[in-house]
């Protein structure tokens, strides 16, 4: 009988896991999670391990350069587990963090972590002041290491996800035609979204301040144990971009509920990240607004009625926060 691609897959990590780090694979627990990228929980005779598999729908992990990026992500992560981070430690095999299995995907095997998800919305103060506290540590370790020059942390290039008015009202134009035969819903969203684009001033537009940032540091992305961060986890998107965007994105995944956002919990998420790194008052602010003109281009747009769970919690939240923009400097400009 031919093997399916999982077993396939499974039987060349296994191999791996055996010839290069002695280690036996006694279990394999498929993790349906994120898009077309396969992983799982492995249990080995070394303790539990977390292997996944790059998707060629996925990533294009047939660009080297692209494949570059990943791997560059990878070895951050690396960095920051051996300054102490909470996060999973990625097995090396001479240096690199990403391998290449004998059918020709492109995969990363790590330690795991303990810790569970919290659902989005519904991080605690305590929490929230926990993942502040590791984010500020993040961008301190890899800022600093980037001033000495070391490896992976070398700024390359110009920052990602850079704000562009034009590109913004490009953006809005292709989707509001998308958008012809959509619901009021839909078609409601992208006119607020609209109102507020064109409310914004060339202040609005000023770069935040480069570096290093995780860039996908939403809920599903962090494990915890009771009201304490155990892991940041899914480092595929670091970037050389702009720290800010981790704080926004942490702030709108952690604290935006049903009632809107939770000012005690974006107030100790706030205070954790000044315990290690300046953060001055209104800086949070931006940073919400920066992502939300980032993201609604990626989450207000068909087919919004039809999206899954994560898109729709994105979608949630940029609704939201167009909805209560004229808000946002009271809620949280002090902050």
């Amino acid at each position: 009988m031919l093997l399916t691609t999982e077993d396939q897959l499974i039987g060349e990590i296994a191999g791996w896991l055996k010839k290069h780090f002695e280690a036996e694979l006694l279990s394999a627990g498929r993790v349906n999670r994120g898009l077309l990228n396969e992983k799982w929980i492995i249990g080995t005779n070394k303790g539990r391990l977390f292997a996944k598999s790059y998707h060629p729908g996925r990533f294009k992990m047939e660009d080297p350069e692209f494949r570059g990026k990943i791997e560059n992500a990878l070895q951050l992560q690396l960095l920051w587990y051996q300054s102490g981070g909470p996060c999973p430690e990625p097995l090396t095999l001479e240096g690199r963090c990403m391998h290449i299995l004998p059918c020709g995907r492109y995969m990363t095997v790590m330690t795991c972590c303990p810790g569970a998800m919290v659902p989005a919305g519904r991080i605690g103060e305590q929490g929230m002041h926990s993942l502040g506290r590791a984010a500020a540590d993040m961008h301190t370790v890899w800022g600093a290491a980037a001033a000495s020059g070391v490896g992976a942390a070398v700024p390359a290039g110009k920052p990602a996800w850079q704000l562009s008015r034009e590109e913004m009202e490009l953006a809005w134009e292709v989707s509001w035609e998308a958008a012809r035969g959509s619901s009021g819903r839909v078609r409601d969203a992208l006119q607020l979204q609209k109102a507020v684009t064109d409310s914004l001033g060339d202040h609005d537009f000023m770069p935040l301040t480069a570096g290093w940032a995780h860039l996908d540091l939403w809920a599903d992305n962090l494990l915890f144990e009771g009201d304490a961060l155990t892991a940041i986890v899914d480092f595929d998107r670091a970037r050389y971009s702009f720290p800010a965007l981790d704080l926004g994105r942490a702030v709108l995944s952690g604290t935006l509920g049903g009632s809107g956002f939770r000012r005690d919990a974006v107030a100790a998420f706030a205070e954790g990240y000044r315990s290690v790194h300046p953060l001055p008052p209104g800086a949070l602010l931006r940073a919400v607004k920066y992502v939300w003109c980032i993201e609604s281009l990626w989450w207000i747009k068909p087919p919004l009625d039809s999206s899954s769970r994560v898109p729709a919690r994105f979608a949630e939240e940029m609704i939201h926060t167009a909805e209560h923009w004229d808000q946002l400097d009271t809620l949280l400009g002090d902050i």
